[in-house]
């Protein structure tokens, strides 16, 4: 397991924080970049109309990309997928067979990504 680390603070380096610094964005931007990144196609169409009848309609999905923007490896991103999908998926006709929902893949393949990008700068260590 690769924990990874701040540069300036030495501190672990959260999911947010790499896709921010990597992607050049303000905090307030983050939520809708992973949702754009991760929305399937067809929720990304309609989301307006639905998100105007229905506010709460992506609740769980904003509620997912909190946590894992919070994770600190790829380890984390997974539990909170996995536990996204086997309570607010399965089972929800609209969320997994119709796939009004985000992409746990495509989440993860951007924290796979970006992690690995925030590895690839890091100086190796001499042991």
């Amino acid at each position: 397991m690769f924990i990874y680390l701040s540069p300036v603070k030495m501190e672990p380096l959260t999911l947010k924080q790499a896709i921010l610094d990597q992607y050049n964005l303000n905090e307030q931007d983050f939520e809708k970049f992973v949702l754009n990144r991760t929305l399937f196609l067809r929720v990304k169409l309609i989301r307006s109309i639905v998100q105007f009848v229905n506010p709460d309609f992506l609740f769980n999905e904003r509620r997912l990309i909190e946590k894992t923007g919070r994770s600190i490896d790829l380890k984390e991103v997974q539990e909170e997928v996995d536990f996204y999908q086997h309570k607010y998926v399965v089972n929800f006709i609209m969320k997994e067979a119709l796939k009004f929902r985000l992409s746990g893949m495509k989440l993860i393949r951007l924290a796979h990504k970006v992690f690995n990008e925030e590895a690839a700068k890091r100086p190796k260590s001499v042991v």
